[in-house]
């Protein structure tokens, strides 16, 4: 069992999970691939934590609602969830995001796409998705007996049900949920999908529907309207967006139902592609790398300086921080001092630091300011370190990243 403290405290050795294919109950394919073993076990891992004992409970304010996302969200508009998530938490209003059981399903198909970078998108979503399913806090996974199936568990067919397509059948599961978290509290739909929406509207369910410059803020309004303050949630922010690969199903932008401040769209300029990846790149090798020293570390990466030390110590003393709340570079620095690793410049814990607003960081560029061989150096310098430690989840990731840095800077030419 995870820990509900620290989202961090995990290790893959703690959870049992079988690769059989045989194994009916847990709805995976098995995959022998080793550049897929580690989004497998990841989405394992979030199926098995939706089945435990402990149980995230509704909440009870009047305006407590249930958001049930959809695999599009999870891999096009990753970056606007992580941050309507976020705002929750800072503002602690009573909302749970709810994945289905099928939107990790749909998930785990994406594994082998090296062309398109959906297979880096799913990686993104899963390792976020399992750190804020193992805090147990706003973002809850669908569970087996969550369904308004008379089956019991959203994973059996029902007497009759036969499957005609495989992405209409998805859609019925995800409605499912949606029907099942509706008996509790007001549930919404989020989802960019046309198709799906449609049905959703027909169950009387209220939508939340991607915009152009879509932001926690406008998730805010299709929830909340005038009742909360939306201006302390964030607004929009740039982010790199996957290729959709299912055109016929994507909203176009005479389907969306919110509009867009003209006057903003005017003043905004988008930021190059290499500068987008780069940052997801940063923000997705930070939770894998972390996710890696709390797995190899000892006691010493556990440590934390306590308030009564600190008031006792020097305001430029060193402090002790527990290793969730390291950077990439503190990550790197550990895992490479341990394997006595040196690494060619550009290092990786140069290349993974953030341009900051206003705040001048020592060595941090954005994405265009590194060469393509640049790029290929410091990813490198990432494999080197993961592969010394036997970790997968580095050099798999890296294989589906490899295309969309040769997208990204094809569009830089």
């Amino acid at each position: 069992m995870l820990g509900t403290t620290n989202p961090y405290s995990y290790t893959y050795s703690t959870v049992a999970m079988p690769f059989s294919a045989g194994n009916l109950n847990s709805g995976f394919s098995s995959d022998k691939n080793l550049q897929n073993v580690y989004l497998h076990a990841t989405l394992q891992q979030i199926d098995q934590l939706a089945n435990e004992d402990i149980e995230m409970q509704a909440p009870v304010s009047e305006y407590a609602v249930f958001v049930v996302v959809d695999t599009n969200i999870v891999l096009h508009h990753l970056e606007v969830l992580k941050q309507f998530v976020g705002d929750v938490e800072r503002l602690s209003l009573p909302v749970i995001v709810v994945v289905p059981g099928a939107v990790i399903l749909e998930l785990d198909s994406q594994k082998k796409d090296l062309r398109s970078g959906l297979g880096f998108a799913a990686r993104a979503g899963s390792t976020w998705l399992l750190e804020k399913v193992a805090q147990r806090r706003t973002v809850k996974a669908q569970a087996n007996a969550e369904t308004c199936k008379s089956t019991g568990n959203w994973k059996i067919k029902e007497r009759g049900e036969i499957i005609v397509n495989s992405g209409m059948y998805n859609d019925s599961l995800i409605l499912d949920c949606c029907m099942h978290f509706s008996r509790r509290r007001r549930t919404y739909l989020c989802s960019a999908d046309n198709n799906l929406c449609l049905e959703g509207a027909a169950q009387d369910l209220p939508l939340i529907i991607p915009c152009n410059r879509w932001s926690s803020r406008d998730v805010a309004k299709s929830i909340y309207g005038n009742i909360v303050d939306v201006d302390k949630f964030e607004s929009f922010k740039e982010s790199y967006r996957y290729p959709e690969n299912d055109s016929a199903t994507a909203l176009e932008d005479d389907d969306i139902m919110m509009n867009v401040d003209e006057d903003e769209e005017s003043n905004w300029t988008p930021q190059h592609p290499l500068n987008l990846l780069h940052e997801a790149v940063i923000d997705h090798f930070t939770l894998l790398l972390i996710e890696l020293v709390g797995r190899v570390g000892g006691p010493e990466v556990r440590q934390k300086t306590t308030a009564e030390e600190s008031a006792n110590m020097s305001r430029h003393a060193p402090r002790r921080r527990h290793y969730s709340e390291w950077s990439a570079g503190d990550c790197l620095d550990y895992l490479n001092e341990r394997k006595g690793i040196r690494p060619r410049e550009p290092t990786a814990q140069k290349f993974l630091l953030k341009v900051k607003h206003q705040v001048v960081v020592p060595y941090a560029r954005r994405g265009w300011e590194w060469s393509r061989y640049q790029w290929d150096i410091a990813l490198g310098n990432l494999k080197e370190t993961g592969d010394a430690w036997g970790d997968i989840s580095i050099s798999e990731t890296l294989a589906h990243l490899q295309p969309l840095v040769d997208a990204a800077f094809a569009l830089a030419r």
